[in-house]
């Protein structure tokens, strides 16, 4: 008995999948892909390559950018800066914790990084696309 629910117990971890994340690419300022469909229990690894910067989620609409320190919301998730100044290329790991849509975005040089579009969304829906959050991090 104590075999079956151990097993059961590890499911959710062993069907988890991993979603890999570029911060900053051939120099860029942008996260790729930008958009990421997860489940609960999967995970998103953010690797830096390239400048210093967050992985920080933000509002969708209004002061998108520069996101808050701590991020935005419920479930929020901030990694603080990273620097890959040295090639060290450090990563920052999200726990996808519910299926509602959450966007995020660096928050670098008081947001000018945000602003010029380095930012994604994890489970964008039909009310909330990453098109428009996009426009809202350029608009603000």
């Amino acid at each position: 008995m104590f075999s079956k629910v151990f097993f059961l117990a590890l499911i959710p971890a062993i069907m988890a999948a991993n979603h890999a994340v570029s911060v900053g690419a051939n120099n860029a300022l942008a996260f790729s892909p930008t958009t990421i469909t997860a489940a609960v229990g999967d995970t998103i690894t953010f690797t830096v390559v390239s400048r210093n910067h967050s992985i920080t989620s933000a509002r969708f609409s209004g002061a998108v950018c520069p996101p808050p320190p701590g991020g935005f919301g419920t479930n929020g998730f901030d990694s603080g800066f990273l620097s890959d100044l040295d090639g060290s290329m450090p990563t920052f790991t999200y726990t996808v914790v519910d299926t509602q849509p959450h966007f995020g975005a660096c928050m670098q040089a008081n947001g000018a990084h945000c602003r010029a579009g380095m930012t994604f969304a994890i489970n964008p829906n039909s009310t909330q696309t990453y098109a428009q959050f996009l426009a809202n991090a350029e608009a603000s």
